[in-house]
């Protein structure tokens, strides 16, 4: 009898537990592989907006060394997007032997975003800068349903961040006034130089008592292109990840 029930432990408690580890790793689902900067597995994102976040993650890489995943799913269940996101960001190698790489994952039925921060950029991004850029930058855009644009201008502020711009507490959806304040100024310029300047020359001439002698005007001179760090890679489009690691940085937030 011991013999027997010996024999039957031997055959089945392996047997057992070969069922109950491939269940468990059924319930977790395989990881996709990258396609790009911009991995849209959910459909939320434009063509337009896809190539403009491309570019961005694109210049980041070619002239800081930077690699940039935006990467959308349906749902991160059973895994939490914070676990997701950490498995997702190693299994892919974002960032290279530096470490410098940067996720930003979206998880549209859990309504949740979640940025993952490489070791080499926790210096630059840490948690409560991510925190401030989804709030201000990402998550009014997610709340009316635009996840497009709320990446794009949430990858925007952080290739901001990451160039060493200040990035300042303000909603990106106000309209930026600069640009048409220096147009008003300049027009302001031309009109009022353009009243100060005579129509010709007076009855003197122009060196008589009646005349004004124009100054000549000077060279226009074009502005030298921004200079910008030498490239860590070859340019011309998506050719995989470097092998960089997580840090555990960042943070994550629900709309």
């Amino acid at each position: 009898m011991g013999k027997a029930l010996k024999g039957w432990l031997w055959f089945w408690v392996p047997m057992l537990l070969a069922v109950s580890l491939l269940a468990a790793s059924s319930c977790f689902a395989a990881l996709p592989r990258p396609v790009g900067f911009v991995n849209d597995f959910a459909q939320v994102i434009d063509q337009r907006t896809r190539m403009e976040l491309n570019g961005i993650a694109e210049k980041l890489r070619d002239n800081q060394g930077i690699e940039v995943a935006v990467v959308t799913v349906a749902t991160t269940q059973p895994e939490t997007p914070k676990q997701y996101a950490t498995k997702l960001f190693n299994e892919w190698g974002i960032g290279g032997s530096e470490d410098s790489g940067l996720l930003i994952l979206l998880s549209v039925e859990d309504r949740e975003i979640q940025v993952e921060v490489g070791y080499g950029l926790e210096g630059v991004l840490p948690d409560g800068k991510v925190g401030s850029i989804l709030d201000d930058a990402v998550i009014p855009y997610f709340i009316e349903g635009d996840y497009g644009k709320g990446l794009l201008e949430g990858t925007k502020a952080f290739a901001q961040a990451l160039s060493g711009e200040s990035y300042s507490r303000k909603s990106s959806r106000n309209p930026d006034l600069t640009g048409f304040i220096i147009f008003i100024f300049i027009a302001a310029f031309i009109t009022l130089s353009a009243r100060r300047s005579p129509s010709g020359p007076g009855p003197g001439g122009p060196l008589g008592p009646g005349g004004t002698m124009r100054r000549p005007r000077p060279p226009h001179i074009h502005p030298m292109p921004p200079t910008f760090r030498g490239p860590r890679g070859g340019g011309g489009g998506f050719g995989g990840f470097g092998g960089g690691r997580s840090g555990g940085g960042g943070a994550g937030r629900k709309f």
